[in-house]
């Protein structure tokens, strides 16, 4: 997991996920017992590289089978602490971040992360300066690149000379203690391109790290990936029992299923393909130049943990160390469970994911204050390594010029554990033919489909000139939508200026009544529908909201179908376009896109939402960077006003610092991804579920 960007992820967006539920399970009832011996062993291979003189660490014994010899240890010292922290909440601050870090004992901090490709001379993250500023050295999270919006999956440099020149300006910037590079590269979620392109990617960047001395790590194998690489190597090793007791340990991340199987074959296609991408990546950590064997783990069971360090020790010769280790409930015990063990288990860097980011639970309140198991961190360090400062004077909330709603959490309608996946995706679905073009949408099905679902649509921008459907920054949501139960279709439209307005709200319209016409399809719940856009989508879903028939938009299939949505949430869009609706009033679009001959051509007004308000339209959520240089943030004003004037309930959202798809500009966004996401995905749950 990575910070949230816009949605968890600063979804970090941020953003990524899991969902874990732990079970207990019955039968398989072996002994489960895994000895942590603290025996030194001294490591084979020096880190040259990074030219440390580091003395020996002990590795915990395990049952090796026959034929393979035990792993080396990991360079650093037993006494050493090895833990940092990422931490975050919606009301604190950077520097009360940082000084929570250092009341809690730790060594380490791990800021957000760092975008390589946009790369302006600073880190977005003030942590960057501020740990270091208060004596924590920084573990450093570099992706090549985000985009603006809640978190893409990182795709490969095309410019490997500016990749390394961008990546050698930040670590001469910031001298992290270990560099990471990228984060959960197993995953699609956080990784688009092949194992071998990120391994070339590692390859560079370790190279660049070790021109200046830094050590360097792979993003993190995610706990659901090593899971079930520990689980495979039993199987093949004929260790059937150690393999169920396995998964009664891991439950939270692999299904029980597995405790019956007896061959990798059984696993489904979903569990082979991230089988087979853990063991090609963990073939590239031998030759990449990488200093330490990063993975993220959130199961908190002791053998478990160990069963886990050892076999990545043993197949790999590389030290060990996790720049992700977190808990999935409030749990006190589960603190000390995984601390102790990383202690034991001697891991070189041991950095708490200390987050509320659906699974995983934080230390600390939203205003900062210490939660039970914050407190029993705390307690924890001060036992072992007595580094605990005082606790600071809790932060006055980080203020928001635009009060912001608080919608009540809704759980998911079926709890299950294992990974977080759409059960079904259909791709290039044919939801209308208007002028002979086939116009295609993508649907993705709740992750466990509970009876008919409420419907999210997603109207991509690109100034009606450009985007598509995949290309969109709601995709970064659309699993957590999966999570919640909805069916989410993203859908594509004609373009201008092959296609003048108002071809594109046609196509739209069109898509909603075939969504409905389908509804038995596609298991939805038709009187449940929410439009969600951005930019040039986010003025045509605020004309979905408010132009009814007697806009004469309704042409084509499915007439019997009505086109009106039940809410919908408009990012960045235009509203008014006989006002100024891009900055600097450049009209360059009034003729491309609507035909219009001249700024008070009526044909602007009548692409314009603000002219088809009435108090019937559906409930919206209206959000809006106060620094945007593409659409002036007076476009969401002019709507709001008007909105309210006519009776419709609305809200809205000016978010400080942020420009045109949210990023950041002269400072952290106000409010942050992680809250912006939680607003939106309650304001839909309030409405539709």
């Amino acid at each position: 997991m990575s910070k949230p960007s816009a949605f968890v992820s600063v979804l970090g967006l941020p953003i990524v996920l899991l969902l874990a539920m732990l079970v207990l399970l019955g039968g398989c009832s072996q002994n489960r017992t895994v000895i942590i011996d603290a025996t030194p062993v001294d490591r084979v291979a020096e880190q040259a590289a990074v030219n440390r003189s580091v003395p020996a660490k002990a590795t915990p014994t395990l049952n090796v089978p026959a034929g393979k010899s035990a792993p080396a240890a990991a360079p650093t010292a037993s006494s050493a602490n090895p833990f940092g922290l990422l931490l975050g909440a919606d009301g604190i601050d950077d520097q009360y971040r940082v000084e929570l870090a250092k009341a809690l004992g730790v060594i380490y901090f791990r800021p957000w992360y760092v975008n390589v490709e946009t790369w302006n001379g600073a880190c977005y993250d003030l942590a960057c300066d501020l740990g270091p500023n208060a004596g924590l050295k920084l573990i450093l999270t570099a992706r090549n690149n985000v985009n603006e919006a809640p978190p893409f999956a990182t795709t490969p440099p095309k410019d490997g000379a500016a990749y390394r020149r961008n990546l050698s300006e930040i670590l001469t910037r910031y001298k992290p203690e270990v560099l990471v590079v990228e984060n959960e590269e197993d995953s699609a979620q956080y990784w688009a391109g092949t194992s071998e392109q990120y391994g070339a990617l590692l390859k560079t960047a370790c190279q660049v790290a070790h021109d200046q001395k830094i050590a360097c790590a792979n993003g993190g194998l995610s706990n659901k990936t090593l899971a079930l690489l520990v689980w495979a190597d039993y199987i093949e090793h004929q260790q059937m029992t150690e393999a169920c007791n396995f998964v009664q340990r891991t439950a939270s991340v692999l299904a029980p299923d597995l405790c019956r199987f007896t061959a990798i074959e059984h696993l489904s296609d979903e569990d082979k393909a991230a089988l087979n991408i853990g063991r090609k990546l963990l073939e590239i950590y031998k030759s990449s130049g990488q200093d330490y064997l990063n993975f993220h783990w959130y199961v908190p069971d002791k053998s478990a943990f160990s069963e886990a360090v050892n076999y990545l020790r043993r197949v790999s010769n590389l030290p060990v160390m996790s720049n992700e280790l977190g808990q999935l409930d409030l749990s006190t015990d589960a603190v000390q469970k995984l601390l102790s063990a990383a202690v034991e288990l001697k891991l070189t860097y041991a950095i708490w994911f200390s987050l509320d980011r659906d699974p995983a639970v934080a230390l600390q309140n939203a205003d900062g204050s210490l939660r039970p198991n914050g407190q029993a961190f705390r307690d924890f360090m001060q036992l072992h390594y007595n580094t605990v400062a005082e606790l600071p004077s809790l932060p006055t909330l980080v203020p928001t010029l635009t009060s912001l709603p608080n919608f009540a959490s809704k759980p998911a309608p079926v709890a299950a554990s294992g990974e977080l996946t759409f059960s079904q995706v259909l791709r290039d679905v044919t939801y209308c033919t208007n002028d002979g073009v086939d116009l295609k949408m993508d649907v993705y099905f709740p992750w466990k489909p509970a009876g008919p679902s409420p419907v999210i649509m997603f109207v991509h921008g690109g100034g009606w000139v450009a985007g598509t459907k995949t290309g969109t920054p709601g995709m970064s949501y659309f699993l957590e939508l999966a999570r919640r139960g909805y069916t989410t279709f993203s859908i594509d439209y004609r373009l201008a200026p092959t296609y003048t307005f108002p071809a594109q709200i046609i196509d739209v319209k069109c898509a909603v009544r075939s969504i409905r016409a389908h509804a038995q399809d596609y298991n939805i719940d038709p009187k449940r529908i929410g439009a969600w856009g951005a930019s040039a989508g986010g003025h045509l879903v605020a004309l979905l909201g408010t132009a009814d028939q007697s806009a004469g938009w309704d042409v084509g299939q499915y007439l019997d179908q009505s086109s009106r949505v039940n809410v919908v949430v408009d990012m960045y869009g235009v509203h008014d376009f006989t006002t100024e609706y891009v900055v600097g009033n450049l009209r360059g679009l009034d003729r491309m896109v609507f035909g219009a001959s001249s700024p008070t051509d009526p044909k602007l007004a009548q692409a314009s939402p603000v002219s088809y308000i009435s108090p019937d339209d559906p409930p919206f959520l209206l959000l809006h960077g106060d620094m945007d240089e593409t659409i002036p943030v007076t476009q969401s004003q002019i709507f709001q006003d008007r909105l309210v004037a006519g009776g419709v309930s609305s809200i809205f959202i000016v978010v400080h610092n942020a420009g045109h798809g949210f990023g950041a500009v002269g400072g952290p966004i106000d409010p942050p991804y992680a809250t912006i996401s939680k607003t939106i995905l309650g304001f839909f749950d309030q409405y539709l579920r």
